[in-house]
């Protein structure tokens, strides 16, 4: 059967569907089937039961690869996919997808590397015992992905808990299911055995309370906002979570930095994905003296980026996921302009929303208090980094930052002081590398992506000790 949305013990189903809408034409391009609760139930006794059963870590392994080889294989029919449901560009897609293909062949090293560890005993009545671990899987894993990254997020989650011997259940974005439709295609042709990954369509208000909370899942992987996260983890019981939430992210740029160095980085990761990524540059924090030459050079590269269809090649900046967030966007810009020094851009048609650049609005403005997700830069003068260090960390988030200086002492200091997940030095908040840990604090969340560090929170260490006394 032809993949419709709804994946159940390594069967495509049938049911009513719902339509995944281009993002910038604001047409119909494909139906969905969407999952109900009691379908949701089903896949959970499917994983269940798969569980029972876990295939070799070589087995697992040669799976992951073949899934990468497959996705690359097709690559033409995902990216167009994956453009028309997100209104991201081709490269966005292209790069997105090489990320998933590479995630999963990391994952696939790291199933043939999962170990335990020797446990030194002593004291006296010890001597005769040897203990160890090794790492079992978890059994059942939710993973729940959000629409900004529907190819290297559902890999960062499916991924390593394949690897790590794990039954999934996959829940996409009701925007963006497309993507996780091919990626679980690529899994079932690649021969995963049923069972060990199931997948559901539908809204969260929908399906959520059949996900989450039942105590036969043992571990929930989340990206998404703040409110949800919140809401998953009350419900998750003794269930461990990893939950990427809301950011704000900032960039400080030091006295001492390479300006045109940072705004070149800044223009490119304040903007691409239209700023719906969680490590979007939202904030630039500059040193006063360097306040006049980054604006400068800000505005010159914000002014030349092109707003629209994401399939003109010329196109920097699609639209947004939908018209209502980019309306909620222009309102909060609207809001900023009557009080910044100077506001560049941000004018609206449609989903689209022009990239904006806004230089000292007032502190208050919620550009700079809460998470914007949308192509809007906000510059903001400091007096030194510590006045910037005190500035992120008062914040309610906490997930990444950047920082361009050329004193080595002041990013050392500024290491130390910070409350976020990782500090990217000479370059922006927006920096990743899918093999680093990754992942907040504060309102930011807990527990870290990639595939090393995932698959190590994704089991269980079981304890064995051999009484063995001498003859």
């Amino acid at each position: 059967m032809h993949p419709s949305g709804l994946y159940l013990d390594g069967e495509w189903r049938t049911g009513p569907t719902k339509a995944v809408t281009d993002r910038y034409r604001q047409e119909r391009i494909a139906e969905v089937v969407e999952a109900t609760p009691r379908q949701v139930e089903q896949a959970i006794e499917h994983a269940v039961r798969a569980a029972e059963s876990v295939p070799p870590a070589e087995e697992r392994a040669r799976t992951l690869r073949d899934v990468a080889e497959r996705m690359e294989s097709d690559a033409e029919r995902i990216v167009r996919d994956y453009m028309s449901e997100t209104g991201f560009t081709r490269s966005d897609a292209e790069n997105e997808l090489r990320r998933a293909a590479r995630i999963y062949r990391l994952s696939a090293e790291e199933a043939i590397r999962i170990a335990g560890e020797q446990v030194p005993l002593s004291g006296p009545g010890h001597a005769s015992r040897l203990a160890f671990t090794v790492r079992v899987p978890v059994g059942v894993v939710v993973a729940i992905a959000p629409f900004n990254a529907p190819l290297s997020t559902v890999a960062h989650k499916v991924g390593p808990a394949i690897a790590a011997g794990n039954a999934v259940i996959l829940k996409p974005a009701d925007k963006t299911p497309l993507s996780a439709i091919n990626a679980v295609q690529a899994f079932h042709e690649a021969g995963l055995p049923p069972g060990f990954l199931q997948l559901v369509c539908g809204s969260g208000s929908v399906l959520g309370d059949a996900l989450v909370g039942d105590p036969r899942v043992r571990f929930y992987t989340f990206t998404g906002s703040t409110g949800v996260g919140r809401r998953i983890s009350a419900r998750a019981g003794l269930a461990r979570t990893q939950l990427e939430l809301g950011s704000n992210s900032a960039t400080l740029v030091d006295s001492t930095a390479d300006v045109e160095a940072a705004a070149a980085a800044v223009s490119r990761a304040g903007y691409r994905k239209a700023g719906q990524v969680c490590t979007s540059v939202q904030r630039v924090l500059v040193h006063r003296s360097r306040l006049d030459e980054l604006v400068a050079a800000l505005e010159r590269r914000v002014e030349g980026l092109v707003a629209g269809d994401p399939f003109d090649a010329s196109t920097d900046v699609g639209p947004l996921i939908d018209p209502r967030e980019a309306e909620r966007a222009a309102e909060w810009i609207s809001e900023a302009r009557r009080t910044a020094a100077k506001a560049v851009g941000g004018d609206r048609s449609g989903p689209v929303l022009a990239p904006a650049l806004l230089v000292e609005p007032d502190r208050d403005s919620r550009v700079l208090r809460d998470e914007v997700f949308a192509p809007v830069v906000s510059v903001v003068p400091i007096d030194d980094l510590a006045q910037g260090v005190d500035m992120i960390n008062s914040g309610a988030y906490g997930l990444q930052s950047g920082l361009f200086t050329s004193d080595v002492n002041a990013a050392f200091r500024t290491f130390r002081r910070l409350r976020v997940g990782g500090l990217i030095v000479n370059d922006t908040s927006s920096y990743h590398a899918d093999e680093m840990p990754y992942g907040g604090v504060k309102e930011s969340g807990h527990g870290q992506e990639g595939p090393k560090y995932a698959v190590h929170d994704m089991t269980d260490p079981r304890l064995i000790v051999l009484n063995l006394p001498e003859a």
